[in-house]
């Protein structure tokens, strides 16, 4: 199911744990909603990008280790990786310069995995919140 110009249902909904992973009719909408708003928008500035975690069904995400309050288990998240820019940049474009309305939005390392988190408005709790987390600890952007 094409949920925007480059993206897919399928795509928003992969996983390597086995688990079954299927959103509801609500969380599809979001998921359409993030995929169109974010990360097409995303994709037409930078080119292509790896999404490396969207939804996530409640077993998917404790499989992943997820806070259960995570916005992956309700169709507003997604982890992706650029595949033609530097991470940093599409970050900061993100976040500074893209006009972009998101929950937040996080530059995020673990060893020597990289990816930027980036989520819908959502309930409130987090507008326009730009992180960066080392692995460690997360600390506000200033950039």
């Amino acid at each position: 199911m094409q949920l925007s110009r480059n993206f897919t249902l399928e795509e928003l909904t992969a996983t390597t744990t086995g688990f079954l992973n299927r959103p509801d009719s609500d969380e599809i909408n979001r998921l359409a909603e993030l995929a169109l708003h974010i990360l097409q928008p995303i994709r037409e500035r930078w080119g292509r990008i790896r999404i490396t975690s969207g939804f996530r069904s409640p077993s998917v995400n404790s499989a992943v280790g997820g806070v259960s309050t995570s916005q992956h288990c309700f169709g507003e998240a997604a982890d992706f990786a650029p595949l033609d820019a530097p991470i940093d940049e599409v970050f900061s474009w993100i976040v500074k310069d893209s006009g972009l309305q998101f929950g937040q939005c996080i530059n995020e390392r673990r060893g020597e995995r990289r990816w930027v988190h980036v989520s819908l408005p959502g309930d409130g709790r987090r507008i326009m919140e730009a992180l960066v987390y080392d692995g460690k600890s997360y600390a506000r952007f200033v950039g």
